[in-house]
């Protein structure tokens, strides 16, 4: 999984030589990667810069939307280069007997923040949420499985601002048996244990777009037990444990 690239090509291809020994089965990039479109040419030339980096030809690659994808001009036409899960920019789906959930957080910003004069309704996405996590928390796909895991770009816990979704998603996600959390957002790499921020489950924040800071994170399932390991830049290891 890579985050908040916010276009550095030097930065991708550095994080894409620490995997490329790596037979890896798909591809997520949690946000601000394709950040602030101002146009198609723009947008098209760095997302064929991604999945080149990551064989998206023949490796499913799936693009999550962070607080600066939904920015500038191509904002708007930055969803139709992509094909999400469901038709929505959330939504969940089994790998194995692993079931990944991915939320959309939206902006860090109010709807009615100034530079949106109300014309954004990140509100009502977020609300949408609640009902899609009921029903995800009560199907059989996510009962049944045998490790779960949560995506979404802003953190609920480690955030250096307030989440927006806090209010809406918190007490549903603390019932919730998931295993791992993976975050991104605030440049700096950060790995929380169960509890130790009231978290219900193990967050780790990936790191920013500079090349002293990145990271990239693989995940593998064996049998019963889930490896998370965190790289950075240089190849050295930040974290290495099994849930």
């Amino acid at each position: 999984m890579f985050n908040d690239l916010h276009q550095h090509t030097h930065t991708f291809r550095a994080l894409c030589r620490q995997i490329q020994d790596i037979d890896y089965d798909f591809v997520v990039f949690n946000g601000d990667c394709v950040d602030d479109p101002a146009s198609h040419d723009q947008a098209t030339a760095f997302i064929s810069e991604l999945t080149e980096g990551v064989h998206g030809d023949c490796i499913p690659t799936f693009f999550m939307r962070g607080n600066h994808e939904i920015r500038n001009a191509y904002s708007i036409g930055l969803r139709d280069h992509f094909d999400y899960v469901g038709d929505k920019t959330y939504g969940s789906f089994n790998w194995g007997d692993t079931r990944i959930v991915m939320l959309d957080c939206g902006e860090d910003k109010t709807d009615d923040h100034w530079v949106y004069y109300d014309l954004n309704d990140f509100t009502q996405l977020r609300n949408e949420q609640v009902g899609f996590l009921k029903k995800e928390l009560a199907a059989k796909e996510f009962k049944k499985a045998k490790k779960r895991i949560l995506l979404h770009h802003i953190p609920l816990y480690g955030n250096d601002g307030k989440n927006l979704c806090a209010e809406l998603w918190t007490k549903l996600l603390e019932k919730a048996p998931f295993d791992i959390c993976l975050n991104a957002h605030t440049h700096k790499y950060a790995y929380h244990p169960k509890g130790e921020l009231g978290n219900h489950y193990p967050v780790i924040i990936g790191g920013g777009y500079k090349m002293e800071g990145a990271t990239v994170m693989i995940l593998e399932k064996k049998k019963e037990e889930l490896r998370v390991r965190v790289l950075n830049a240089k190849g050295e290891t930040l974290l290495d444990i099994t849930v």
